[in-house]
This record gives C-alpha cells, structure tokens and sequence, in this order.
C-alpha cells in the first residue's frame, strides 16, 4: 500500500449505429422514410480517475462516470394524432420508439489508517429514462410510456486484520430505487386524452389514437448490515463465519387517469366564450365537426382530470419485509484433498396478511404471514487424481425468496367481475428450495491450456402456481399464487481453456442441459380455466430449457499492442407452446414447439498509440457481426417471428405480423478513442 504521488485516469469515447438490412423487410413502409446510418445514434462516453488526496496521502478516490445515449434502433411512422384523426402522407415522420438516456456515477474513498486497518466508502448511482417498443403503436407518436430510473447506494466497509491470520469485515449500506412510467409528467398535461380515442384500426390491430393513460410508482429502499470473520487455524484449517441482515421497504401506487374529452380549440371572434356556427375550430378528431367538453370520467365538471389512486383498478401496497442469514463453513486444505463445509441459516419475515378465506378474501379478516426460515448444508471437496488434474464433487441447498410483486400484488383483494379478470398475490408463498449437486474433472494439457467436464442436477421445490377459487356466487373467481411446481435441470459441460501465450488465449465450451418441471407459465393454470382446457399433469420443457449451447472466446494480440476479440456462441431456441389460428386454444402440449436456433458474433478491435503524456487507444465495436436475425419472441401459431396463421379467419398485415422487437438488435458498429493517464 505505498500510496504514491501519480494520478491515473481515462477518457473514452464512442459512437455508432446499426448497419443492417433489418428494414428492408421488417419495416416495409417505415424503411422508406429512414435514415441511412447516423454515427450519433448511439453513443458512449466513459471516464474514470484515481489516485490519493495531495495533502492526505492515506486517502485514495476512486470516481468514474459513463453516460450511454440511444436515439433509437426501433421506429415508427406518425400516421395518426391521438384523437384518432388520420394524418396526410406529407405529415408521416419516423420517430424513434425505444431512445434511451442512461448516467452511471461510481465513487470510492480508500481511508488506510494503518497496516492493518482500512475504512472505505463507497456510492454508486444511476439515472436511467428510456421507452420500450410498442408494436401497436408504431403509427402513433404521442402518448406512450416513458420509464424512469433513480437508484443510489450509499456503502460502508471497514476491514481489520487482527493478526497474521485472522482479520474481519464489517458492510454497511443504504440503496433506493425508484422506478416510475407515465405518458407525461404531470398528469393534468393537457397531451392527455380521453380514454375513448384509445382505439385499434380497421383490421383491429394498430392503434389509430388514444394515449396511455396509466401510471406506475414503485421505491424500494434496503438497509443493509453484515459481517465476516476469516481465520487460519493451524496449517489445514480456514474458519469464515458471517451474519447478514435486510431491512427493505416496498412501495407501490399504480393507477389510471380518467380524462375528459375537452372543448376543440377555435378562434371567439365575437368573444362570448362559446363556440358559434362558422366560427373557425382545429377539428382535431378529424370528424368534420366542432366537438365540445363532455363529462366523460362523471365528476360534473366536462373537460376535467379525475385522478383515482383508490379504486377496483388500482394497485398499491407498502410493506417492511425482513431478512436474515448466517453461515459458518471450514475449509480444509491437506496435501490430498481441499474439502469445503458450511451451514447457512436464512430467516425471512414478509411483513404481509393473507386472508383467513380465500373462498371470499376480505381485508378484515386477515392474518399475519407466517415466518420462513430454513438450514442449508453445503459441501464441496476436490482432489488430485494425477500431476495435473482433480476431481470435484459439491453439494448445497438453497434459499430463494418469490418475485415481491406475487407476494404483494392486489394486496386489496379487490376481484373485477367475471371470470379470472384478477390475480391476487400471496405473502405467506414459501421460498423455493434448490438442492444442486455438482461432479467434475479438471486436466491440465501444458502450463497454458487444460479442459474441464462438470456434470449437474438441480432440483427445485415450491415453484410459482395459481390456484383458481370461484366466489359465492359463482359469477366471479380469481387466481391466486401459491407454491404447486416443482421442476429439475440435469446436464454436462465441456469447457477448453488456453491462458495468453503467443499472443493468443481463449476459452470453448459446450452445455447440454435438459430443464423440465410439471409447469412452465405459473399463469397458465389461469388461461386454461378460461378457456375450459384440461389443465396437463405431465412433465414438460421449462420455459428456459435450452438443450445445446456453444460458446466461444478468442483473443489474438500482443500484450499493450493490439488485439482482436471475439466472442460467439450457436445455442437451441427455447421452447414455446403451439397454438391455432385464433392464437388461443393449445394444440400441442405445453412447450413442445422449439423456438430457431440462436446464434451470435461480437467483435473488437483496437490499436494503442504511445503519446508524451500517456497513451491513446482507436477501437471499433461490432455487435451480431454477421447481421444475424434471430427470433427472439415467435407467433405461436407458426413458430416464427416473421409470420403467423389467419387470425378469426383473417389474415393479418405483413405489418402487424412482422415484429421487429421479436428479433435481436441487428448489426451496430462502434467507432472510439480513448486517452489514459
């Protein structure tokens, strides 16, 4: 820890677009009015400096900085306004549907009191809007979602070495994130319209007018504190015990804008207020008519804003789950064998009620979930078989809570009339419990390259389900979450590995896995009591089933020179279910159709120059180098992104079928500098 006088720092530098035939075919009409390739659609700048304080040579800081810009790589064409009026050809623009503005801030100060004693501080923060494609939506410019992040960690860590072999650590840390989605900001932005002009085209499948009108607020907060304590005990042993706790705090409102319909503007001209026979008005629905302010959201008051964040479709919940962890594990290092053991305890207090009758759920006759805790033994060993090779084997359970939103979701068990038009979350759903069982072999080949074999089982208990229950009555039901799944993926990796020699390393594996359960979708069960389908009781493929992976690394370059990388990988598609042409009834089992292969090539590439004051690097980028489409997302009527199967007879638009958000980013190309210290 010789603290030194010099700074180091960088600058970095890049920018690009796609270069790709996507829009030939995906966008037929959009790719009329498109740019060609535009250097400042995409672009990136990074920054960092460290170094100790000139008059405290013991603290050292650490500040680095990137921004990401995305005008867009998905877009649409203005078509309509949103009160549904059709636009005149000589008005269509394209317009970006999925920009993005991200800043990421990191900050670290090195506080070294002594030897044997160090306090670091650290902040990380991140500030991020963007918008996601919405297919229905390409012909409308106005009113669709913007997505809003705002997340800071605030960390302390204090690291004491008590001894020759026995130091600990103490972690403390304070992080929010909050993440919100709106048309507009404000919500009395006159932009808004009546629900009303949110309507589909002839065909029923673009939007013609109408602005999303629902919005969304969720903050998390976490309170965390930890600690570890790492001894050596004589010559074979290494005790590490440690303690975690999380407080958080959950938030959130969602809700819906009722809009009125407001008076068309128009020019007064004899000044009394009101519209009059031939007085000139923006006949903004495109109807032929001046239309005036109604009473559509039934306040009494026409062309108003009824903002309701209490009723049957809104969503809110504000909740202070706890969780607790403890662990102790040794590991014992000998001349024939490196055996690991531990016991990991985890607690877990959902701060939730669950209602005392799911039959009829009412929030006054409630309980307190109960408690979740569990002991989990872990195991590891690995020995030497020859010179150069061993042999591993490991064994571990684990604790993984549910997605919060199934624990809280519709925390008012408010049931919309009809059948299944809710879910309702549970608070009192169990952890899912994983146990995993590893066996490999690892081989040196020389001193640069060896290869690995590991084969796998993990089975998995209390997965997502729902559960349907049918109210007094008979008319309403709802889904409920409950754990009902289970599932297991067994398999084996091959992996080749070279360390850098000769100006080139690399690595190649291959993955042959199989993941099925006895339920993919824990929505399913849902879907097929409303359309009155038997639900399966069979094994099938889990949604991330992925049977073949081959992926790859190469590195060609001398040291502080240049260097050419890539990466790639040619993978299985995953599983989808079959369905008619209604895209409705399933007419396979569950997951029996097999998305297209997946396969991809990134390269980089970069050069660095020697200048008098540092260094300077010239590097270009290139994402999916071979311009590849692969499908993502398909139709399940006909298992590919491209087209689908007649819909009630019809057959849809060439531009309602083609998704370009279905398929990966296409080929985008970077060109960058860079200027260290």
């Amino acid at each position: 820890k010789n603290p030194g006088k010099a700074y180091h720092g960088a600058v970095s530098y890049m920018a690009g677009d796609m270069l790709t035939n996507y829009d030939i075919d995906i966008h037929p009409r959009i790719q009329d009015y498109a740019n060609p390739y535009n250097p400042d659609n995409l672009t990136e700048l990074e920054a960092s400096l460290t170094g100790y304080l000139p008059f405290w040579d013991r603290l050292r800081f650490f500040v680095s900085l990137r921004k990401h810009t995305r005008q867009g790589t998905l877009f649409g064409l203005t078509k309509y306004n949103a009160y549904g009026a059709a636009l005149d050809s000589s008005q269509w623009e394209v317009f970006p549907m999925n920009p993005l503005d991200k800043l990421n801030l990191q900050t670290k100060l090195s506080y070294y009191i002594s030897k044997k004693a160090k306090l670091q501080y650290n902040y990380i923060s991140q500030n991020q809007s963007w918008k996601s494609y919405s297919h229905t939506r390409k012909y409308l410019k106005w009113g669709h979602y913007w997505n809003v992040k705002d997340a800071g960690t605030h960390m302390v860590q204090w690291t004491h070495q008590l001894g020759t072999k026995t130091f600990y650590t103490l972690n403390f840390s304070h992080a929010r994130n909050f993440y919100e989605y709106y048309a507009y900001k404000d919500p009395y932005d006159p932009r808004l319209v009546w629900g009303g002009y949110y309507v589909r085209d002839s065909n029923y499948e673009f939007y013609s007018g109408g602005t999303n009108n629902s919005r969304y607020e969720r903050e998390v907060t976490t309170n965390l504190f930890n600690g570890t304590i790492t001894s050596q005990l004589g010559d074979h042993h290494e005790i590490k015990a440690g303690f975690e706790r999380r407080n958080h705090a959950f938030n959130l409102l969602s809700w819906s804008i009722n809009v009125d319909r407001k008076d068309e503007p128009w020019v007064d001209t004899n000044d009394n207020g009101t519209w009059d026979e031939g007085e000139t008005f923006t006949d903004l629905n495109g109807n032929g008519e001046w239309d005036p302010a109604k009473d559509d959201n039934g306040d009494g008051i026409p062309g108003s804003v009824d903002i309701p964040k209490h009723s049957l479709l809104t969503n809110s919940y504000n909740n202070k789950p706890v969780e607790m962890s403890a662990f102790i594990q040794d590991k014992i290092e000998t001349d024939d064998f490196i055996l690991n053991i531990g016991y990991r305890w985890d607690y877990y207090d959902p701060d939730g009620r669950v209602a005392l009758d799911w039959n009829n759920p009412d929030t006054n006759q409630t309980k307190p979930a109960s408690v979740k805790t569990q002991f989990s033994p872990r195991f590891s060993i690995a020995f030497p078989i020859t010179a150069t090779g061993k042999l591993f084997f490991s064994y571990g359970h684990f604790f993984q809570m549910p997605p919060y939103s199934r624990l809280y979701e519709n925390a008012d068990f408010n049931v919309l009339p009809g059948v299944i038009k809710s879910d309702i979350g549970n608070a009192d759903l169990k952890p899912q419990k994983t146990v995993s069982y590893e066996v490999g072999f690892e081989q040196a080949l020389s001193l640069d390259m060896a290869v690995y074999v590991k084969v796998f089982y993990r089975d998995m208990k209390n997965l997502l389900g729902q559960r349907i229950y049918i109210l007094p009555g008979g008319s309403d039901s709802y889904a409920l979450f409950i754990n009902r799944d289970w599932g297991n993926v067994k398999g084996v990796t091959f992996s080749f590995e070279k360390r850098l020699s000769t100006w080139v390393s690399g690595s190649v594996d291959y993955t042959y896995q199989v993941a099925v359960g006895n339920e993919s979708d824990p929505t399913r069960t849902r879907r097929d009591y409303r359309l009155s389908i038997e639900p399966q009781k069979k094994v099938v493929y889990l949604d991330w089933d992925q049977p073949h992976a081959f992926r790859f690394v190469l590195n060609v370059g001398p040291p502080g020179n240049w260097k050419i990388s890539a990466i790639g990988r040619l993978e299985s598609g995953y599983p989808y279910t079959p369905a008619d042409a209604n895209a409705l009834i399933r007419v396979a089992e569950e997951n029996s159709g097999r998305k297209p292969m997946q396969a991809n090539v990134d390269v980089t590439a970069y050069k660095i120059v020697p200048l008098p004051l540092g260094r300077g690097k010239v590097f270009v980028k290139v994402y999916n180098l071979f311009d590849r489409r692969n499908e993502n997302y398909v139709h399940d009527t006909s298992g590919r992104a491209g087209y689908t199967l007649g819909r009630f007879g019809d057959e849809s638009t060439p531009e309602y079928t083609n998704r370009p958000n279905w398929y990966s980013t296409p080929r985008v190309v970077y060109f960058g500098l860079e200027f260290s210290l």
